[in-house]
């Protein structure tokens, strides 16, 4: 498992790749927090302490930033995945290499 460190908060959050053909969840397309094509967002990052039931929610993480899926909205029957940009420092300690 994998660790970003918010740049705002300070918080650390750890996350992994959402499994591929394996059971579980499964990756969701959504747009990016500023608009444009439809990204995979194929990863879960782990939110909370754990406590609270609030698990972890889909995300992609790249260098500098993670888009995550914060909510979902419906309107007229149609679901619209609500997303967030977080700045991050990627803790290299967790790395696999």
């Amino acid at each position: 498992m994998q660790s970003f460190t918010h740049k705002e908060t300070g918080k650390t959050f750890y996350y992994e790749r959402l499994p591929i053909n394996g059971p579980g969840e499964e990756a969701v397309l959504a747009p990016p927090p500023h608009g444009g094509k439809d990204m995979v967002y194929g990863q879960r990052i782990f939110v909370g302490d754990g406590e609270h039931g609030q698990g972890w929610r889909y995300g992609v993480v790249l260098t500098t930033v993670a888009y995550v899926i914060v909510d979902e909205r419906e309107v007229d029957g149609r679901h619209f995945w609500i997303t967030e940009s977080w700045p991050i420092r990627i803790n290299l300690d967790s790395l696999p290499y």
